[in-house]
């Protein structure tokens, strides 16, 4: 009997049992979704404060706190947000690195039987010199640059497999009569090391790419017998003359300074009325060509922006990207333009290449939607008679991006093909970074935030800062990027901030400060040096926001400055800059604060009344009315430049 009593359950009463589940239920129902509603609204907190695109295999977050007028986030060439450091990447040129180079590795591995190693491929996709980076189709072999004004580079590791079929390097160009003599002298170079330019993020991450962004200006360059360090840097040197040779001719092409530049007989100026679509139609789309801004703000006021009342009537919110408006604005009122095509000595073609590359940078679509305007732009070209006369040497394109912007690479979808057309080799192209190899690019300044009317407003500016009281040595305008092994910015910021104010002061841009031109302009105009390392691209708008501010540039690699603007910078930087080989930085050699603390008192103010008085009305664009006397700023150095190397070229001018 207690054998059976044991078996039998205890039956709980039916009105408990009715009550417990009941509790149960209603737990369970306010409990699990707890989770799932948190993890949601996380999620949308993400996404309301970011934007986000897919690119490849990697989905890419742009967080909008600060990037809302961070002009570096929107180049097409860049990675959209340095504070999300991609595993492997940190690249400017993001999408060959992320689909090309392991694609490239799996097949060298299968067909040389060569392996990269991961610590080889990693550390030189950041930049790092002291082993071969990238192995790419066709094969070429990618040697990574360090350029100083020596020449000098690091050790080359020696695990480069030998690849035959070595061919002939910058073996194109354009020259009077139709050939680069420049070219000639290093056609013949033997065994040569392919060679790569610095590609610098915005982060202080150099990125390795092919110097000409495409086998098509430089032929390629591969190593049949790796047999020697010497050999890498006769190749650097031979390659770095090249570049100054170009620039040599750049500026045989640069007007005197005496002439009379209100005589327009042999210099007009024919302005192409293009269809909408090439220009006015891709300006029409800025609301949402970057989806945390609106670019409409930019493009106001024939593109000067917004005007900046607490630094003067001569002062807006100037995009970087604005050049190709801006210049438009400034030819249409040009004094020697002519509305008759055979009066025309020059012709200038208003594509807004840039914004076309902008509109799309943050929309999946194909390359070949991303090329067909400009495609569309090269057959209405081809219809007209000036551009069949002399095919388009003496045509003229104003970009307002980086050059590595419109030369796409096959194995990437970043940017256009623009300038790798062969219809696009003959004219001259004007952009703010030109590709270094390439005779008929042209590089001429970033718009700064300043835009005098005349003279007066010109003279004013020189008065007040080279009077300002510079309480600083040094400055720096920047961020810093931990994820980044090579990245410089990170030395020079603890460089900075380890000692005093006086000596050193460190903008940090994530707080802000590097989007007021206010701020920027305070702290240029109280400094007496301002550091200007590499930023998304070799180049840097902020160089001349500190020249126009009367402070000196220090510069750490020449691809900068020194090889990028012929018409409008010195042969000799050191009248205007401070070079510091950032290679020597990286390696802790040198401390940029103390070094510059030896730069005596008359050194600097011989430095900064050149900057002052000859270099900085130089730099600067007009608004649209400007009428100068006195001066020349940068569209009419730019403007007499170009009719002047017409006049070199042997063309028909005939009917």
């Amino acid at each position: 009997m207690a054998t059976m009593l044991s078996k039998r359950k205890s039956k709980i009463p039916k009105r408990v049992e009715s009550r417990r589940g009941c509790f149960r239920s209603c737990v369970a129902m306010f409990v699990y979704p707890l989770p799932a509603a948190l993890f949601f609204m996380i999620l949308m907190l993400v996404w309301s404060s970011s934007t986000t695109y897919i690119s490849g295999r990697i989905v890419h977050v742009c967080v909008s706190s600060r990037k809302l007028s961070n002009l570096y986030c929107l180049s097409a060439t860049t990675q959209p947000n340095a504070e999300f450091h991609l595993p492997f990447t940190n690249s400017s040129s993001q999408e060959f690195l992320e689909n090309g180079i392991p694609v490239l590795e799996e097949k060298l591995e299968k067909e040389k039987g060569f392996t990269i190693p991961d610590n080889s491929v990693n550390r030189n996709l950041k930049g790092d010199s002291e082993e071969v980076s990238d192995v790419v189709e066709n094969p070429t072999v990618f040697l990574e640059k360090r350029v100083g004004n020596e020449g000098v580079i690091n050790p080359v590791s020696k695990e480069v497999p030998d690849v035959e079929n070595s061919t002939a390097f910058l073996e194109k160009g354009v020259g009077n009569d139709g050939v680069n003599p420049i070219s000639k002298e290093v056609s013949d170079v033997e065994n040569a090391t392919t060679f790569v330019e610095k590609r610098v993020g915005i982060d202080g991450v150099q990125v390795m790419d092919d110097l000409s962004g495409d086998s098509k200006e430089l032929s390629d360059v591969v190593l049949k017998n790796p047999n020697s360090l010497d050999d890498g840097i006769e190749e650097i040197k031979k390659a770095k003359k090249v570049v100054e040779e170009q620039l040599q001719v750049h500026r045989s092409w640069t007007a005197k300074r005496n002439q009379n530049r209100n005589q327009c007989e042999g210099r007009g100026i024919y302005v192409y009325e293009l269809p909408p679509k090439f220009n006015k139609d891709l300006m029409a789309q800025c609301h949402d060509m970057v989806p945390w801004v609106d670019m409409c703000k930019y493009f106001s006021n024939n593109a000067l922006g917004e005007p900046i009342p607490e630094l003067g009537n001569r002062w807006f919110r100037t995009h970087q990207y604005s050049l190709e408006l801006i210049f438009h604005s400034r030819v249409l009122k040009h004094l020697c333009r002519v509305y008759d095509e055979n009066q025309a000595k020059l012709f200038y073609v208003p594509y807004y290449g840039g914004l076309d590359i902008l509109r799309w940078h943050f929309k999946n679509v194909s390359n070949e939607v991303k090329d067909s305007l400009g495609l569309e732009l090269v057959n209405w070209l081809e219809m007209q008679k000036p551009w069949d006369k002399n095919l388009g040497k003496d045509h003229v394109f104003v970009l307002g991006k980086i050059s590595w912007d419109f030369r796409r690479r096959n194995v990437s979808s970043w940017g256009t093909r623009f300038l790798e057309l062969d219809e696009m080799q003959n004219p001259i192209k004007l952009m703010i970074e030109r590709q270094p190899w390439e005779l008929n690019d042209i590089g001429i300044p970033h718009p700064t935030h300043f835009h005098p009317n005349s003279d007066e407003d010109i003279r004013s500016w020189q008065r007040k800062i080279i009077s300002s009281n510079r309480r600083s040595l040094v400055s720096f305008a920047g961020a810093a990027r931990p994820g980044a092994q090579d990245n410089i910015r990170s030395i020079l910021i603890d460089q900075c901030t380890s000692t005093t104010e006086e000596h050193c002061r460190f903008f940090d841009c994530k707080s802000g400060l590097c989007d007021e031109p206010q701020s920027l302009l305070g702290l240029f105009t109280e400094s007496e040096f301002c550091l200007q390392p590499p930023g998304d691209s070799p180049t840097r708008k902020s160089v001349f926001d500190s020249l126009v501010a009367g402070c000196i540039p220090v510069v750490f690699d020449p691809f900068t400055a020194y090889y990028q603007y012929p018409w409008h910078l010195p042969e000799d930087h050191g009248k205007y800059s401070v070079f510091v080989d950032q290679e020597e930085v990286r390696e802790k050699k040198v401390n940029v604060v103390e070094r510059l603390m030896k730069v005596g008192l008359k050194e600097r103010d011989d430095m900064r009344r050149y900057i002052v008085y000859e270099l900085m009305p130089r730099l600067v664009y007009g608004d649209p009315d400007a009428k100068f006397e006195m001066f020349q700023d940068a569209f009419s150095i730019t403007i007499d430049n170009l009719v002047e190397r017409v006049k070199t070229l042997n063309l028909d001018q005939g009917e």
